[in-house]
């Protein structure tokens, strides 16, 4: 699974520029203030096991146990997410204090619109301050707590929303990935159509190489090439039965399952709905009953034949 590998960490690469902005831009005259650069930043943040971000009536909890970071104490998180915040943590600088025509308006809106963000490490507060930004999200503002004076914030060197990622819903940080176990692990895979049997098949290792079950020649290329889709398949987004509607296309009969399972027996469930023709991505449902979201092209991945793999 080396090539699994190789394009996990380029999607994984491509993730964290795209957030990290990658504008580079010049440092100006007004960087060169006399203020204190380290206000905000947090030197070891490997220190750092709990981070909590507080807004408008939700709590993410951020917590590292058993080495493992967990989201609300229930879902593993992304592990590039948490990269890339720390990587924040460690670059934002104050670039000059808010103007003093909108200083206290600035401070209304993050203590009540903002997000509080508290860093803690071994049970001890070490980071308490307000994050969030203008209505056009080119400006993030941070305030320390019990200060008076917000400062806008930036990441020398790039021209980025620093406030996004500290804005995130609970689906922004959870693990996306879909089959997500040591594939060294792997057993079996089964595929099930509820509308055309004849269609169902199993893939299962066979002495060190995968193969279909009941199937003499196989398509090796074809058959690697889908274990890759399946392997890199990540959601948009979690999401609830009430959010648009779903909730009409879930209650449907699942048009596709696919069941993986490991050495251990362990079982990891995608069910694959028929989207309603106005709908431009997939519905999935998890073994747990977590609905997810998915791409068109990466569904599409996933969704072959028995035929699909014969060798011609």
């Amino acid at each position: 699974m080396q090539k699994n590998r190789n394009r996990y960490l380029l999607i994984s690469l491509i993730l964290l520029l795209s957030i990290s902005g990658g504008l580079y831009v010049s440092a100006s005259e007004e960087d060169k203030l006399d203020i204190n650069r380290e206000l905000f930043k947090v030197a070891n943040t490997e220190k750092i096991d709990q981070v909590t971000l507080q807004s408008s009536g939700r709590t993410i909890k951020l917590k590292f146990e058993n080495n493992q970071w967990k989201v609300n104490d229930q879902w593993n998180a992304d592990a590039r997410m948490i990269k890339v915040l720390f990587a924040t943590l460690a670059q934002v600088e104050p670039k000059r204090p808010v103007a003093t025509s909108i200083k206290d308006s600035v401070k209304s809106m993050l203590e009540k619109t903002g997000t509080h963000i508290i860093l803690s490490s071994a049970g001890e507060k070490i980071g308490d301050f307000l994050a969030g930004g203008n209505v056009l999200k080119t400006e993030t503002w941070f305030l320390k707590a019990g200060d008076s004076q917000p400062y806008s914030i930036i990441i020398p060197g790039y021209r980025v929303y620093v406030a996004g990622i500290l804005e995130l819903d609970e689906s922004g940080w959870r693990n996306k990935r879909i089959f997500d176990f040591n594939w060294r692990n792997f057993r079996s895979l089964t595929s099930t159509y509820s509308k055309d049997v004849k269609e169902n098949f199993e893939i299962e290792m066979k002495d060190h190489y995968f193969g279909v079950k009941d199937m003499a020649v196989v398509d090796t290329t074809k058959l690697n090439n889908y274990l890759d889709a399946v392997s890199l398949l990540f959601a948009e987004r979690f999401i609830t039965r009430d959010q648009s509607g779903v909730d009409s296309v879930i209650s449907s009969v699942p048009s596709v399952r696919l069941e993986i399972k490991d050495i251990a027996n362990r079982s990891y469930v995608l069910e694959l709905f028929t989207p309603r023709r106005k709908d431009a991505r997939i519905y999935g449902r998890l073994g747990d009953g977590q609905i997810v979201v998915l791409e068109k092209a990466s569904a599409a991945g996933i969704v072959r034949s028995r035929e699909y793999f014969k060798s011609r």
